[in-house]
């Protein structure tokens, strides 16, 4: 009985566990698939404007170039903002890598001077911590969507792909359903696009990409490229710094270069409290996770249960149950055959005629009715390998082997009882 159980449970699991197996790889292959299509910022070409991949944004560069725009690229961030003071003129500061790079050194009182327009590119919550921006979803892939708001660029750029992440901020002006937010603090204006899509070589030419991409670098006469693809390590605070408390954000225009944190130009005002979008910080166990992948795992389990309900199968052993009305006893073993037979349960039903047998012989030869095949073998006076091979043999592996075992179980039954016994 024990065989016949582990050989029904070996032949039980495939139908579980494939059904699983198929599902996980085809999740585990889209996940890998996405991953892979997704650019990495730490791509020295992932939008350069000296680069010609389909992930860089040389093409975009040409274009401010054709526009007259001074294209002045800088890899670090102390390098850009210095170009910014030194130019004179208002600028643009267009951060492709916020991923990679601090971006709260350029939310500081004074950072930046007056007039600066800042572009930074489909930031994660994590480079928004302390800005007036907080990131609201992040979409499974880029997707198409119209302007929806008075701009000028976007309504002139039309339709773009530019909605991957969707931001919130107070009183700023947005676009594409919040892919698309601008905020004004203190004579900076900061335009965060949810997409790189429309700043790439292979996306530029598509729907309104190139109109936006370019009308929102072309607002001044330079364009101050931060192209960076390695962390930048956040320089540590000086002594004068960390005893005056924390940096007041921008209240203000300010003159002149930015100055050292601690500073009476940084303190005079005291601090300020963040805006209220900053406080609505999202669920660092959500963020730890693509949306897509909750979804993922919903669309698995739909999908197992689905299959479960049309293979309509039990994921466990068999459950007796009572039978719902009278019928004839032959009728019913008829039934109970064909059940065994469709489903190839060969050793269960050699187990039923053996379980018969032993009952029947154990009551003639005035045996327990728990007694081994040993001790009936010994009472019938028969060869123990012999009743031993009958009674409690290997399951049959084919129905050739099954009819004889159930002959050679009757013909047992009659040797010893001397009737034929209940019919297999």
């Amino acid at each position: 009985m024990t065989a016949t159980g582990d050989d029904a449970r070996a032949r039980r699991w495939p139908r579980v566990a494939v059904p699983f197996a198929v599902l996980l790889a085809l999740l585990t292959a889209t996940l890998i698939g996405h991953a892979s299509q997704r650019p990495d910022p730490a791509d020295a070409a992932y939008l350069s404007p000296l680069s010609d991949a389909g992930v860089g944004a040389g093409r975009l560069a040409a274009r401010l170039r054709e526009r007259g725009v001074t294209v002045d690229r800088q890899t670090t961030v102390t390098g850009a903002v210095t170009a910014l003071w030194r130019g004179g003129d208002p600028a643009t500061l267009f951060v492709t890598t916020p991923d990679l790079i601090d971006l709260d050194p350029l939310g500081r009182y004074g950072a930046l001077p007056p007039g600066t327009r800042v572009v930074v590119v489909a930031p994660p919550a994590r480079a928004l911590d302390g800005w007036s921006v907080a990131l609201r979803d992040t979409r499974w892939t880029t997707a198409v969507a119209e302007p929806g708001c008075a701009d000028e660029v976007a309504a002139g750029a039309g339709p773009a792909a530019v909605r991957w992440r969707r931001y919130d901020a107070d009183g700023a002006a947005t676009c594409y359903g919040g892919a698309l937010v601008t905020v004004t603090s203190g004579g900076v204006t900061i335009t965060v696009a949810g997409a790189a899509d429309p700043f790439r070589n292979d996306r530029i030419a598509e729907h309104g990409n190139a109109a936006l991409a370019v009308g929102l670098l072309a607002r001044t006469g330079r364009v101050v490229w931060l192209d960076r693809h390695r962390r930048e390590a956040p320089p540590e605070p000086s002594p004068s710094a960390t005893a005056s408390g924390p940096v007041p954000r921008r209240t203000g225009a300010s003159t002149g270069p930015p100055q050292p944190a601690g500073t009476p130009e940084h303190t005079r005002d005291g601090p300020v409290a963040p805006p209220p979008a900053a406080a609505r910080k999202p669920n660092p166990l959500a963020e730890a996770f693509p949306a897509a992948l909750w979804a993922s795992l919903a669309l698995a389990a739909l999908a197992l249960l689905a299959l479960a309900a049309a293979a309509a199968r039990r994921l466990g052993a068999p459950v007796a149950e009572p039978l719902p009305s009278r019928v004839p006893a032959n009728e019913t073993m008829l039934g109970h055959a064909r059940l065994y037979q469709r489903a190839r349960a060969r050793g269960a039903s050699l187990d039923i005629l053996r379980a018969g047998a032993r009952r029947r012989l154990t009551v003639h030869l005035g045996l327990p009715a728990d007694a081994g095949v040993a001790r009936i073998a010994e009472q019938a006076g028969r060869d123990a390998d012999e009743v031993h091979g009958i009674l409690a043999g290997p399951a049959p592996r084919d129905d050739a082997e099954l009819v004889a075992a159930a002959v050679a179980v009757r013909a047992l039954v009659r040797e010893i009882t001397g009737t034929e016994g209940e019919q297999p």
